[in-house]
């Protein structure tokens, strides 16, 4: 899901920071480059060390966190962005350093108080941590979550799944493909129940497999609102948009 928020942001013009708590940065900056060679020659994408951003001196401190991103903002447009895009990996340490009991409440503060319309923030955190279980001040905090009965989606290949909680909708970014699709049809194998709500906008590449992994084995009605061109493109070719049990809303929210 990072990996499709970083390039729709680029495309559209944004400056993109990307906090990174795990060391292979070069991997990631290597995908990336993948997708817009001279984002990071020119300064629009930049990846940091998450640590040195929450955890400077050993501990969290939300007003100073909130600041920086405000600081980012600012700096942003001054520089003549059409945005700030920012997405944050948080480091796992922080729960166990002074401060940590902070996150909850600097979650919950930042729409609030980094309000620009201009201003997108994507909040990560590991399966470690997901699996098990995020602080309910911390889940409360967001619109999308991710249940740990979703976290196994996110260990095969590019693609991530978390849940809109406003739209009761599963949202699928990146690419479902043959090697991830098993897994995806067994969550929603075991966890669906009932007509299925997708949200695929940030879907990148879609295969067969990953289409007919949708269906899971209980074959449920499918309500696809928005969709990438990816996913209308395979839609059209398996005859999927002619199949009664499955919806694509083009005019969906995005």
């Amino acid at each position: 899901m990072a990996v499709a928020f970083v390039r729709d942001r680029l495309q559209r013009g944004d400056k993109v920071v990307y906090f990174r708590d795990r060391d292979d940065a070069d991997a990631l900056v290597s995908s990336l480059e993948r997708l817009d060679p001279g984002a990071i020659a020119t300064g629009q994408f930049e990846v940091r060390r998450s640590r040195d951003v929450y955890l400077p001196d050993g501990r969290f401190d939300a007003d100073r966190m909130l600041a920086l991103l405000r600081d980012e903002h600012d700096r942003a447009r001054a520089d003549g962005y059409s945005g700030l895009s920012l997405t944050g990996e948080i480091p796992d340490a922080v729960w166990e350093l002074p401060g940590g009991e902070q996150v909850g409440a600097y979650e919950a503060r930042l729409a609030s108080e980094v309000d620009a319309p201009e201003c997108s923030i994507l909040c990560q955190y590991g399966h470690a941590r997901s699996g098990r279980g995020l602080p309910s001040d911390v889940i409360e905090a967001h619109d999308v979550d991710l249940g740990p009965e979703l976290a196994a989606i996110g260990r095969d290949g590019e693609l991530a799944a978390a849940r809109d909680r406003q739209r009761d909708a599963l949202r699928l970014a990146g690419e479902l493909d043959f090697g991830c699709a098993q897994t995806v049809s067994d969550v929603l194998d075991a966890y669906s129940r009932g007509p299925l709500h997708l949200d695929l906008a940030d879907l990148t590449y879609v295969d067969v497999a990953g289409m007919r992994a949708l269906r899971g084995r209980t074959r449920q009605r499918l309500t696809i609102s928005p969709a990438s061109d990816a996913v209308r493109r395979l839609l059209a070719l398996l005859g999927w948009d002619t199949d009664p049990d499955i919806e694509l809303v083009e005019t969906g929210w995005s």
